[in-house]
């Protein structure tokens, strides 16, 4: 029995003993299997944004009133495609459409007035133009009648003098000498007289041309103020038709609208309401908002990225796979904006403007052991970093 005792115990020594170096080399491979993955494994580093959105490249217009009127005709429906330029709103504009048109039949009235008037301006210059040739004849006519009125004078005078010398030689009557000097005197009083008629003719050319330059002068400025009015009338022409302007809506760009309020024929809309948006037609981007200390740095443009649809599970429709486009350098509201563009190819079904999602960027590949002890840093500052907050606080 004892024998038997003890080579029991022996085999059971043996066989334990030979399993648990089984069981320490399986433990021990499987320890540097996992000290190898973690040294020498690379694994992708994900940085995560709950807040993303799929917009196109162009920001959705607003439409909205750009005066306080009342709505006279309405196409916004939600969905619809529009054209640049397709009048969406018309307001009620009855008031300036009349002062338009009042003005419109001023403008037309001037032409016809203006013509009149620069017709007899032409003639009154014409005129002038001749009445200025005929005085000038006139005066020419009696200045060169004078001459011959003062050449008969002079030689009136002479021949007074002359007969004066042969009176006083006895060679002459007296009587001769008489008749001679009333001659003298006569033709020198009708020189004279035709003097007096030259500067009456120039007194009265005068005159009537400064008549005749007032009263072109009188049409010149009537012929100016309604060519002035003719130009006030065009700008308010003008004017109106732009105040008409401001009640039509017309989309901003080629899109769709992606926002209509129930708006009615008739209702009043103040200046500044919103009657809708429209979307334009273009590119998609994705707009995702992070962490500014998880990004900055490690997010650049050319990173690959992807985007799981709030809408469409992602294990169904997949996800989108994007690439980073630009990250932006201000954080506004303690997040920074990260636009992302997708990748060609996509399924058709999850590229609509405005769908929400999550977005997950590749930042860098490293080992598990590095992720291990930058996790075990981050542990192990964040009491010295809350003590530090304290004691600014205080």
């Amino acid at each position: 029995m004892a024998t038997s005792f003890m080579r029991t115990c022996r085999s059971l020594a043996n066989d334990s003993s030979r399993y648990a170096l089984i069981i320490w080399g399986l433990v021990a491979a499987l320890l540097l299997a996992w000290l190898g993955w973690l040294s020498f494994a690379s694994v992708t580093t994900y940085e995560l944004s709950t807040s993303a959105r799929l917009e196109v490249a162009q920001a959705a217009h607003p439409i909205a009133a750009l005066l306080p009127a009342k709505i006279q005709s309405t196409s916004v429906r939600l969905g619809r495609q529009v054209k640049a330029g397709e009048v969406l709103v018309e307001f009620d504009a009855s008031s300036e459409r009349l002062r338009l048109a009042e003005e419109e039949a001023r403008l037309e009235a001037i032409p016809p007035q203006l013509q009149a008037l620069e017709k007899q301006l032409a003639d009154e210059q014409k005129a002038a133009e001749q009445a200025q040739r005929v005085t000038a004849s006139a005066v020419e006519h009696a200045r060169a009648r004078y001459q011959e009125a003062l050449a008969t004078a002079n030689f009136a005078d002479e021949n007074v003098r002359r007969l004066s010398q042969l009176s006083a030689s006895g060679r002459v009557a007296e009587i001769e000498q008489l008749r001679a000097r009333a001659e003298a005197v006569k033709a020198r009083s009708a020189a004279d007289a035709l003097s007096f008629e030259i500067k009456r003719l120039e007194a009265d050319a005068y005159g009537k041309a400064s008549e005749r330059s007032a009263s072109l002068e009188a049409l010149r400025r009537q012929v100016a103020e309604l060519k002035g009015a003719s130009e006030l009338t065009k700008a308010a022409i003008a004017r109106l038709r732009q105040d008409i302007e401001k009640h039509i809506i017309r989309a901003p760009v080629d899109g769709v609208i992606g926002e209509a309020p129930q708006l009615d024929v008739g209702a009043f809309v103040d200046e500044g309401g919103v009657l809708g948006s429209v979307v334009p037609s273009g590119n998609l981007r994705v707009v995702a908002e992070f962490v500014p200390e998880q990004v900055m740095g490690r997010v650049v443009p050319g990173q690959a990225a992807r985007m799981r649809l709030d809408g469409f599970p992602w294990a169904q429709f997949g996800t989108l796979a994007l690439k980073v486009e630009r990250m932006a350098s201000e954080i506004r509201g303690g997040r920074i904006r990260v636009e992302l563009t997708p990748e060609p190819g996509q399924d058709p079904r999850l590229l609509q403007h405005g769908l929400p999602g999550s977005v997950e960027v590749a930042v860098e590949r490293t080992t598990p052991l590095v992720l291990a002890l930058r996790a075990a840093g981050q542990r192990m500052s964040r009491p010295a970093q809350m003590g530090q907050a304290r004691e600014s606080t205080s």
